[in-house]
């Protein structure tokens, strides 16, 4: 059998890749630049790492034979779906004394990466308002949130009932504390900007509607999604403080944007 020949990996894409693992090998956890290493051209770091196939390129008959059971992440085995940034000597000892047990890790690791990928791109193309910055605002001016006025005893649905067995106790706790304390302020300050601008608190309810559904057609767990949507709003509206973003979320969780009783199992 003739050997397919390997076509020329783009600075680009060895970039993407290298950014993709945030410059440390998925395997042994080494980086895959070296500071210490100046080239001619000062500045410039050294690549320590190597573009390996997971799915061999030109696999041997002892490859093929444990493989054949095994998903593929791409039909092109030549393609960024199927590449992954490895030290040289993980992906040295990668190429040459391959197990299915390390094939698997390497899939599940790259599908992990590939997912992250695929929320990043939406990201890119659904923005959010910028009033969502305000009410950000809003919650870093409280004072109390034990106040009578704040206190929110949930009705008539609880958290618990708009998850499912992903999202997690953690996240039900720390969403229902955050519903608790925050939603009536939050609802105040989405009704105060409605004032100024009609409908907007309207418009962004759609929006985190919008992104919470794309999210639920990659295929992500209700704990993915939470997560992921923090990040979202963290992105969008230059909010640096995780707690804001994760007590914004938890309001949309409330408020059924996020989740909702047919969600849950």
């Amino acid at each position: 059998m003739l050997k397919q020949k390997r076509a020329p990996v783009l600075d680009t894409t060895k970039m993407s890749l290298l950014c993709e693992v945030e410059g440390m090998c998925p395997l042994c956890h080494c980086f895959l630049v070296d500071k210490e290493k100046i080239t001619e051209e000062e500045g410039k770091t050294v690549r320590v790492f190597d573009v390996a196939h997971i799915y061999p390129l030109n696999p041997t008959d002892h490859e093929i034979k444990i493989l054949q059971s095994e998903d593929k992440l791409s039909k092109n085995i030549d393609c960024e779906e199927n590449f992954i940034a490895l030290c040289k000597i993980c992906h040295k000892k990668y190429d040459t004394q391959k197990t299915v047990e390390e094939y698997r890790r390497l899939v599940e690791i790259k599908k992990v990466l590939n997912k992250k990928r695929a929320i990043k791109s939406i990201w890119k193309d659904q923005e959010l308002h910028s009033d969502i910055k305000v009410v950000a605002e809003t919650i870093g001016q409280l004072g109390d949130p034990s106040s009578d006025e704040s206190n929110l005893f949930m009705k008539p649905m609880k958290v618990i009932d708009k998850t499912d067995d992903t999202f997690g106790f953690p996240n039900i706790f720390k969403v229902e504390m955050y519903v608790r304390f925050y939603f009536v302020a939050i609802q105040n300050s989405l009704k105060n900007i409605d004032k100024e601008t009609p409908n907007v608190s309207d418009f962004i309810r759609s929006q985190v509607r919008s992104n919470y559904q794309l999210l639920l057609l990659t295929g992500l767990n209700q704990s993915e999604i939470f997560h992921s949507m923090i990040e979202w709003f963290m992105s969008n509206t230059n909010i640096r403080d995780r707690d804001k973003s994760e007590i914004l979320i938890s309001y949309f969780i409330q408020s059924c944007e996020v989740f909702s009783n047919d969600n849950a199992e």
